[in-house]
């Protein structure tokens, strides 16, 4: 979960690999890095431990210049965060320098064959051992070309790497192996970068690279090689939409609340996808023999919720099974259908698990959004959500977005099977027109009751968030929001299990948030109504999210929030909203970094 950013060009290039750093920080923000090169062929390192801006602020990368170089974001895997294990990584002499993304296996025996050689290891990561192998080749004889490849033939895991040497001014080396990236084409410059958010502004015109390929780049040019053989080919640039990010805050005091306040306007593009668009995906449902939803994390629970949307709407069972699972449990056949969910769409486990559908003749589909990523290339059809840029590195906007495709799904599959007609089909498509004005609402309106909830709960350290049926889904996701962004711990389950043994931990130390539906689903809700009992008579408090105008005869949560009245199947995408305000709002009210929660990054691209 790391990016990279390289750069030749015939100009001074490190104000561009440091906005390309700030670009890039959304997948690792532990520490950075950067190595540039001047004509002379000398390596300027300077690299620290923490977010760009402020590592660029104390090494002073304001101070360096050269006309080729590479940069590095950093979540760490292997090694601590300091600024001995960041990136750029040298060899022995300070002559070579790497970045790199993924996870080297088995690199502690090169590394113990190295130093038995005589090598010096500075840092305690996987990637260090890139450069002294390339040291290493280069010391018996191989040209700078062949030493990279050489270094490459020896590795086993996943990566995406830069390399430059002081040997070869100018000249850059990019290599991937199941780790995203791509070379950008200008006029007087070649790049390459783990994602083409970092083009947005110099250039629309990319080759991607494949698996197993290395490419060889400098400022007029870049030529490709196979890395098993070092056979050479060609590949054209093609032309992509690259959109400059969105960063501006306007009156917001962060990205998490100016997203949270975006949910109406995403679902509103969502809910305008072209009908043919949501039919590429049902005709692939149709044509199958069984359909299989995939995510991790956030999307997992998004595909959790659409599999009760799809059982009630289309009575039809498609299974979720969490991507880095699903390879060990879905025996996949070429009548199967894979619909994938992923916010970045190089979502490492995702890919992983459409790789192996797509191995066995599986059909696959995607919802996305970002449709110049991996998987979009890879499978064969996918919804373009259009949700915009999500700056926060917790996904919000981008999860209802999803939630409101995979409703549509539902419906429109459940309409050509004639399950979906008439006045209920009617009704359902009213209620999910209206869905967008009532996520403004909750935008617009008063959030003093869920901000007071927030700020006198916020020193509780243990939570359960509770629902049932397509709640349980959601009560996983606001779990997962809630501890991710306040580093509490949260527990999200079927409200029905909790009397399973789990209520062992109710006592007046332990909160618990429960989703209920209104009384159009009335015997779930009085199943998950029990739940709010058991929990009251054993000393537990309970904060209630339900629609507006819902009785509770004879209980007494602790607080009762309520959200716009509608139907069962968008009210969770309204509760899940709240659910992402009491999240933002305990996390502010104990200081914590909203946007850049510790230890996490927006897009897993190492499994």
């Amino acid at each position: 979960m790391c990016g990279i950013f390289g750069i030749s060009a015939n100009r001074d290039i490190a104000p561009l690999l440091v906005e390309a750093l700030g670009k890039l920080e959304y997948r690792g923000y532990d520490s950075c890095g950067l190595s540039v090169g001047g004509n002379d062929g000398n390596l300027q390192i300077r690299k620290g431990a923490g977010p760009v801006q402020r590592v660029a602020t104390e090494e002073r990368f304001s101070e360096i210049s050269g006309n080729w170089g590479l940069g590095h974001v950093r979540w760490a895997t292997h090694g601590r965060v300091s600024r001995l294990n960041s990136h750029p990584l040298v060899d022995s002499y300070g002559d070579i320098a790497i970045v790199h993304n993924g996870i080297l296996q088995g690199y502690e025996e090169l590394r113990e064959d190295l130093i038995s050689e005589g090598h010096t290891f500075l840092s305690e990561t996987d990637s260090e051992v890139i450069a002294h192998l390339i040291e290493r080749s280069m010391k018996k004889g191989s040209t700078v070309e062949e030493a990279v490849l050489e270094c490459a033939q020896k590795l086993d895991g996943t990566y995406a790497i830069g390399v430059m040497t002081r040997q070869e001014p100018g000249t850059l080396y990019a290599l991937r192996m199941e780790s995203p990236l791509l070379i950008g084409v200008g006029e007087d410059f070649h790049c390459f970068s783990s994602d083409p958010l970092t083009l947005g502004g110099i250039t629309d015109q990319v080759i991607w690279l494949e698996d197993g390929e290395m490419a060889r780049v400098d400022q007029s040019g870049c030529t490709l090689r196979k890395i098993a053989d070092g056979s050479s080919f060609q590949r054209q640039p093609e032309k992509i939409s690259v959109a400059e990010r969105a960063v501006e805050l306007g009156s917001f005091a962060d990205f998490m609340s100016k997203e949270i306040a975006e949910n109406g306007t995403v679902v509103e593009t969502a809910l305008s996808l072209p009908e043919e668009k949501i039919d590429s995906i049902v005709s692939a449902m149709e044509s199958a023999q069984r359909t299989v939803i995939t995510g991790v994390g956030t999307s997992y629970y998004v595909a959790l919720m659409g599999q009760y949307m799809i059982s009630e709407l289309a009575d039809e069972f498609t299974p979720a099974m969490s991507s880095d699972e699903m390879p060990h449990m879905v025996p996949l056949r070429d009548s199967d259908h894979v619909l994938a969910i992923s916010q970045s769409g190089e979502t490492y486990d995702t890919l992983r698990a459409l790789r192996l559908s797509r191995s066995r003749g599986a059909n696959l589909s995607a919802i996305l959004n970002v449709d110049s990523s991996s998987m979009a290339r890879e499978v064969d059809q996918f919804l373009d959500q259009g949700a915009g840029p999500e700056i926060c590195v917790l996904s919000t906007k981008s999860t209802i977005s999803q939630l409101a495709l995979m409703l549509r799904i539902a419906v429109r599959l459940g309409e050509r099977k004639g399950v979906l007609e008439g006045d209920r089909l009617a009704a359902i498509r009213e209620d999910m027109a209206a869905l967008p004005k009532r996520l403004n609402s909750i935008a617009e309106g008063d959030h003093g009751l869920i901000r007071d909830l927030a700020r006198r709960h916020s020193v509780m350290r243990n939570w359960f968030f509770l629902g049932r049926g397509i709640q349980h889904g959601l009560a996983l996701e606001a779990a997962l929001k809630f501890k991710e962004v306040t580093y509490c711990h949260a527990e999200g389950m079927s409200s029905g299990t909790l009397k399973h043994g789990t209520i062992s931990l109710i006592d007046d130390a332990m909160h618990t948030v429960i989703f209920l539906p209104g009384t159009d689903l009335l015997d779930l809700r009085q199943h998950a109504m029990g739940a709010i009992a058991e929990i009251s008579t054993r000393g537990g408090k309970v904060i209630c999210f339900q629609p507006q105008g819902s009785p509770l005869p004879e209980l007494r949560p602790e607080s009762i929030v309520e959200c716009p009245e509608a139907g069962p199947w968008t009210t969770p995408l309204l509760q899940l909203m709240q659910a992402q305000l009491f999240a933002y709002y305990t996390a502010k009210a104990l200081g914590r970094n909203v946007d850049k929660p510790r230890a996490l990054a927006k897009s897993v691209t190492v499994g």
